[in-house]
């Protein structure tokens, strides 16, 4: 029973930084389409936010708080995974700073978009790492 609890962690711990940058650069695609295509929501306060249905819906299911971003970096460090498995661990860090940066700050739409472009393309670097350390055996 241990055995099968420690082959878990340890696949877990493999699969779930790899899971959430696939789920964050999905978000940063989708914003760019939101802004491509002009997709604006305004809420009951006047405040405007670009539509994103896919992203708040799995927002809503799915929040990766500083707390989750702790908890990989220690289990990543404590099982030695791969630096791709870090730089993935990383990539979410990165992820925090952009969005707490992205709700106090007000941006031109151009700084937006190039953010957004650096945080897609960064998460598919990851995840195209992930793929291949999944996959080899």
């Amino acid at each position: 029973m241990i055995t099968f609890f420690r082959k878990l962690l340890i696949r877990s711990g493999k699969v779930i930084p790899f899971l959430f940058a696939a789920i964050v650069a999905f978000g940063y695609g989708e914003n760019l389409y939101a802004i491509a295509t002009d997709m604006i929501i305004i809420d009951a306060n006047g405040e405007m936010f670009y539509d994103c249905p896919i992203s708040a819906y799995v927002a809503n299911i799915v929040y990766i708080d500083w707390f989750d971003v702790l908890l990989l970096y220690v289990l990543a460090v404590a099982l030695e995974f791969c630096w791709r498995n870090m730089l993935a661990v990383h990539y979410l860090l990165l992820n925090l700073g952009v969005r707490a940066a992205l709700e106090h700050v007000s941006m031109s739409d151009g700084t937006i978009i190039s953010i957004a472009s650096f945080m897609a393309l960064a998460g598919l670097f990851c995840v195209y790492g992930g793929i291949k350390v999944l996959t080899n055996k």
